[in-house]
């Protein structure tokens, strides 16, 4: 329903400075909080040389009621000479599982996004304001949440290329745009399902914060100070854990000996390389710090089949794979193991340059060169097997497992890496090392190239 209400003589202050000469787009639903923020932006924007645009998704949910919003929305744009992007879903039938409201946000924002790709404008402009803010800081602090919950609501979501979503208005209160509208004289449509408890932000707003702002005046105001605060605090920290990470071979890992809140972050950011946005709580985290009491090598099982390990002095995160077992004739060629390629190549001796000596022994990468005269008829190409023995390059034999352990070869690389081997015996161990069996001499005629 539409309704007309007094003059206040109010106005809001939004700092529209950072859009100048930029291209909004409103998410105008005709509710009062998008119908105060597209009326501002109406009133301002030759100031600023903003060209704007409003874009309505109808969702299906409420029926007539909802047609007649967008309605509402096409005349307000139509009586400003604002042109509108309109949008229908019927989101009841593509829920998938999710509650009608998620859905309605999910689909909103995947259309808002396309407005951004397909390059209909710079920004796309949402009302959220410092009431909205107050809510989801308490949902997440209530809910449980670390610094980073207790940030809010972001002024700024990017999507790439400079462009993303905007909050103008997230400083301004409730009661601050109701007075804006009322001193507009401004039309808006009332959505009767803001009053319904049941859903989780109206219980937020009308049994926690509506009473609070009783005793406290400027609680919404004072959350909103508090949020931008966590969350300046919460960017630094992130930047400085993010300094902490390496990635290799699809696996994320970080220094062990971390103060908390650069490790906790760690984790998180850890988790969000490999795919894991949302899910993850400080539960989470505690469970990942846990590991740095343990002995190397212990591990836990994390969500999204994500597992975490302590090995020689960093924590890594990783996909846990499934154990394959593979094993090759002994030939020129290229061999797959896994996502691993070994490419050996049969040469003259005289024709071999061979590599630095001083290369790095943790660099998997590296050529190795043996005497392809030297190897057993029954040599093959394969993974790791228990009982594998392994003579080192210089003498001295000792169980592979133990020479892995020895040149801190990760437990989750161990059974990866490409192995030349007569049955039990190991004569190279691709990246890492050669037998002393199979070195080269200067009787040597023919060599075999192993390198990845």
């Amino acid at each position: 329903m539409f309704f007309v209400v007094l003059v206040y003589n109010k106005v809001m202050n939004i700092d529209l400075t950072p859009y100048r000469n930029k291209r909004i787009c409103v998410a105008l639903s005709g509710g009062g909080d998008s119908v105060a923020l597209f009326i501002y932006l109406t009133e301002h924007c030759r100031d600023y040389n903003i060209a704007l645009s409003a874009v309505n998704v109808e969702h299906g949910i409420r029926g007539e009621s909802s047609l007649r919003d967008s309605e509402f929305v096409a005349n307000l744009c139509e009586s400003k000479g604002v042109p509108l992007y309109r949008y229908s879903i019927n989101v009841p039938q593509i829920t998938g599982g999710a509650s009608l409201e998620e859905a309605a946000r999910a689909e909103r924002y995947r259309i808002f996004r396309g407005i951004l790709s397909e390059d209909k404008a710079d920004f796309v402009a949402t009302a959220h304001h410092a009431s909205d803010n107050a809510e989801s800081v308490l949902f997440h602090l209530f809910r449980g949440c670390t610094v980073t919950g207790a940030g809010g609501i972001h002024e700024f979501v990017p999507c790439g290329k400079g462009k993303g979503f905007i909050r103008p208005m997230l400083s301004v209160t409730k009661r601050e745009i109701e007075e804006y509208l009322k001193d507009r004289k401004a039309q808006f449509c009332e959505d009767e399902t803001n009053s319904d408890i049941l859903y989780t932000r109206n219980y937020l707003r009308h049994e926690v914060l509506a009473p609070a702002k009783k005793e406290f005046p400027s609680l919404e105001k004072n959350i909103y100070a508090f949020s931008r605060f966590a969350r300046q605090d919460d960017e630094y920290l992130f930047s400085l854990a993010k300094e902490q990470l390496s990635e290799s071979d699809k696996a994320i890992s970080f220094p062990e000996n971390l103060a908390s809140p650069l490790f906790g972050r760690c984790v998180v950011l850890a988790l969000k390389k490999l795919g894991v946005s949302k899910d993850y709580t400080s539960k989470t985290i505690e469970s990942v710090q846990s590991l740095k009491d343990l002995q190397n090598g212990a591990k836990m099982s994390l969500l999204g089949g994500i597992t975490a390990v302590k090995e020689y002095g960093k924590i890594t995160l990783f996909y846990a794979k499934e154990k394959e077992c593979f094993e090759f004739p002994l030939g020129e060629g290229e061999f797959g193991f896994g996502e691993c390629k070994l490419n050996i190549r049969l040469q003259d001796a005289k024709e071999v340059c061979f590599a630095s000596k001083d290369k790095e022994r943790s660099n998997l990468k590296r050529e190795l060169f043996i005497d392809a005269d030297k190897l057993p008829e029954n040599c093959v190409i394969r993974t790791r097997r228990e009982g594998d023995i392994f003579e080192k390059f210089g003498g001295g034999r000792k169980k592979l497992k133990e020479y892995l352990i020895d040149n801190k070869i990760p437990e989750r690389k161990r059974c990866e890496i490409p192995l030349i081997a007569s049955g039990s015996e190991i004569l190279a161990v691709c990246g890492v090392e050669i037998s002393d069996r199979v070195k080269i001499d200067g009787n040597t005629v023919r060599v075999y190239r192993l390198g990845f």
